[in-house]
């Protein structure tokens, strides 16, 4: 097992702090994919599962904030499980800047041969530190996606399990020890077995959004409007399974067997589960934030909640076991809805969307107009919020490469809906929001985002309201408050009802878990919550 060079609680007074009746047994982290902070209250009359028993009766931190704008998978679930920025821990993307490599951009969750790897990981998760406290101790992690179960599960961890769909089975990550329950597991509860069930909605019309949004795209195999079916079809199936609660459902019964198989929580040396919901990200994409569908899904994710909620009071009993619910980030609305006049939407904000094509066929024609036939857009890559030079290419050609990123910074900055255009040297200087058209509290999200290796010749983010992108309904990715927050609740062990609006972030998500167990976290930037506020409410 890797060990980190760490000042660590005495491994004595951790083993009697372990065995003392406050201290839970195991400490699981849900993290609902795109959940924006402010679903849990706006939801709430509905509730009747797991969110209502957590608003109720865990503590709630209503004003917590992603603090870099990396606002995606990777980032967000790699500085939940390390408390620390992407500038720090190296995941400043789903995909990032691989500078030692021939390719320019790698995926954030594997090694350049494309397997599955920590390898750009810089820091260590809270399951590391764990597990080199208490070598006895279990780390499990479980998504739909490989790269949140990866960043979550951390450089040592016990099991990391997702769905690999061109496997049509939840898969062990390479070069651990598959779980000895996961092929029995994988033949009892096969995704096929949901192919042909239909999703019917749960709420009355009157109660519920408009069944048909701009924009909104047909589910797979089928129409806009309610009831869904999961395609029987296998070239449709994979893409309707996952944005169907079935698989939401089909997760949390993977759950539920690695607590009972893996005996999580079930003697005195503390263990962690992760389990990330990747459903509500494919189906937010899909519909958008105000979509009948998503709120119909998150009722699904109630009860699917509340059922393991009764099932770990059973296992592990509800003063063993301390659950944290949160998000790896949140979403912006469907740009048609600020903008135009019709059924559901808010008209007269400026919103909209950028083709990357337009995007795309524009920079061509100015480079080749500023510099030549031999100018074009091979003199860089593009993939918002990054753009790089080939500068090889550039200077092959005579031309300077800091003249061609300062012609583009300029023409960008001049296109409609974007909004953010900001020079590698504005991150790595002490560069002052008047140089740059951006505010010092931007730069500073900027700057927690990228390491010195990983930054970009330019950045380029849209402007508020606006996304990239013309194939999915909406989407996130932004330093904005939509994409930057997320919800944070405490639940079990020792935990009462009540909330706080004392800031936060996802970064003291991974302090508090390691207070909680008796664990030293050095690298991490974010704080211990005390899970109490001065002034205590009800939610």
């Amino acid at each position: 097992m890797k060990t980190y060079a760490a000042p660590l609680i005495g491994i004595g007074l951790s083993l009697c702090l372990c065995l003392k009746a406050s201290v839970p047994r195991l400490a699981l982290v849900v993290v609902f994919d795109q959940m924006r902070g402010d679903y849990l209250w706006r939801w709430q009359p509905f509730w009747k599962g797991g969110f209502q028993k957590l608003t109720a009766e865990g503590f709630a931190y209503r004003n917590c904030f992603i603090r870099h704008a990396a606002t995606v998978t990777c980032a967000g679930h790699a500085t939940i499980s390390t408390g620390a920025p992407p500038e720090q821990h190296g995941i400043s993307g789903n995909t990032i800047v691989a500078k030692c490599c021939k390719r320019f951009l790698i995926g954030c969750a594997e090694d350049t041969t494309g397997v599955p790897s920590t390898i750009w990981l810089q820091l260590p998760a809270v399951g590391d530190l764990l597990r080199q406290q208490f070598p006895g101790a279990k780390v499990v992690s479980l998504s739909h996606k490989a790269r949140a179960a990866i960043m979550m599960g951390g450089h040592t961890p016990t099991a990391v399990l997702w769905l690999d769909p061109e496997h049509g089975k939840l898969v062990s990550m390479p070069g651990l020890s598959k779980p000895r329950w996961l092929d029995e597991w994988n033949r009892l509860y096969s995704p096929q077995q949901y192919a042909g069930k239909v999703w019917y909605p749960s709420l009355p019309a009157a109660l519920a959004p408009s069944d048909s949004v701009p924009w909104e795209p047909r589910f797979p195999g089928g129409t806009c409007s309610f009831p869904h079916r999961v395609p029987t079809e296998e070239a449709e199936f994979w893409d309707g399974f996952l944005l169907s609660p079935y698989s939401v459902e089909w997760l949390f019964n993977a759950a539920r067997n690695a607590v009972t198989h893996e005996r999580l929580g079930m003697d005195s040396i503390p263990d962690l589960l992760w389990i990330s919901i990747s459903t509500t990200d494919f189906l937010g994409h899909q519909f958008g934030p105000d979509s009948r569908e998503l709120l119909e899904l998150y009722l699904a994710c109630d009860r699917a909640l509340g059922e393991f909620i009764r099932f770990l009071d059973s296992a592990v009993g509800r003063s063993q076991y301390v659950l944290v619910l949160t998000s790896d980030h949140g979403v912006a609305p469907i740009p048609e809805m600020l903008a135009r006049s019709s059924p559901g939407a808010y008209p007269g904000i400026d919103a909209g969307r950028i083709s990357l094509d337009d995007l795309t066929t524009f920079l061509h024609r100015k480079l080749t107009q500023a510099f030549g036939p031999r100018a074009g857009i091979f003199w860089l890559s593009l993939a918002p919020p990054l753009l790089l030079l080939h500068r090889n290419l550039i200077e092959g050609a005579g031309v300077r490469p800091d003249d061609v990123r300062d012609s583009l910074q300029l023409w960008l900055t001049n296109y409609e809906g974007i909004g953010i255009v900001v020079p590698d040297v504005a991150l790595r200087n002490s560069i002052s929001h008047t140089a740059t058209g951006v505010s010092d509290s931007l730069l500073a999200l900027l700057r927690r985002t990228f390491p010195p290796s990983q930054t970009a010749d330019l950045l380029l983010y849209p402007r508020p309201f606006w996304i990239f992108g013309t194939e999915a309904a909406t989407t996130h990715g932004t330093p904005y408050d939509y994409d930057r927050f997320v919800p944070l609740v405490f639940f079990g062990n020792t935990v009462t009802g009540g909330s706080s609006a004392e800031p936060t972030s996802p970064e003291d998500i991974a302090p508090t878990i390691a207070t909680l167990l008796g664990v030293s976290i050095p690298t991490a930037t974010g704080k211990a919550l005390l899970l109490r506020s001065a002034e205590r409410t009800q939610p």
